[in-house]
């Protein structure tokens, strides 16, 4: 089409391409733009097969994105785009597709959520709640609940062995100390969440909970580069 919704996408390939060494792609889909398998309404035909529409411009864009673009998975945003991340019609089949591209392209891919926990669409239970669904999956839990995940981040998602607590821009560290002290260190990750504040801010959220260096670069790439098996950045 003349008008490409998804040009983003097109230009973060075009970053990667330009520096394979430093640049893992994510996409961002709208799942929104997917055709519905059955009808809700009218109640007449509640449950049957849904024929008014075909096309899911999101499930193709998924595909071309991985498949055609080499990037590396989704990058989801509840909030912006008005969607519970634990809606099993609408996010199933973005997630059964992601699967199946990942067995087809041969290399790990991931699930990158905004789970700042400021709404019920992208709280630390609805990211569980879809992660348990999906194990050969990794789920990126950006922001870890921010402060509003207090409580209940260690405890409800914790368990889901498939989700990687990400501290960027996670504004108290008591929400997540629990998850730390009790699945280490392994289970974090951190990202610089630019453009928003300053990239010392991030940092020092990493410094603040991580216990020494070694702990600091497994959180800044190291356990998320040897999940997707990407070697040591050459200095």
């Amino acid at each position: 089409p003349e008008w490409n919704p998804y040009l983003g996408n097109d230009y973060v390939a075009k970053i990667q391409k330009m520096f394979p060494e430093r640049v893992i792609g994510l996409a961002t889909i709208n799942p929104w733009h997917q055709a519905p398998k059955k009808y809700v309404f009218p109640l007449s035909k509640r449950g049957q097969s849904f024929n008014a529409v075909t096309a899911s411009p999101t499930l193709d864009e998924v595909e071309r994105c991985i498949v055609d673009l080499g990037l590396w998975g989704l990058k989801m945003h509840p909030l912006e785009h008005g969607y519970a991340v634990n809606n099993a019609d609408l996010i199933h089949p973005i997630m059964d597709r992601l699967t199946e591209l990942q067995e087809k392209v041969n290399r790990k891919l991931i699930m990158v959520v905004h789970a700042m926990g400021d709404t019920i669409f992208n709280s630390p239970e609805a990211v569980a709640d879809i992660a348990k669904f999906y194990p050969d999956l990794l789920f990126l839990m950006v922001h870890c609940g921010f402060v509003w995940g207090y409580g209940t981040v260690a405890r409800v998602v914790g368990p889901c062995e498939n989700v990687m607590f990400d501290l960027t821009t996670c504004a108290q560290k008591s929400v997540v100390l629990e998850a730390y002290e009790k699945y280490g260190v392994q289970r974090f990750t951190a990202g610089s969440d630019g453009p928003f504040a300053s990239p010392s801010v991030k940092m020092a959220i990493v410094e603040d909970v991580a216990n020494s260096e070694e702990e600091k670069e497994l959180i800044l790439g190291g356990n998320l580069a040897r999940y997707l098996g990407i070697p040591k950045i050459k200095e």
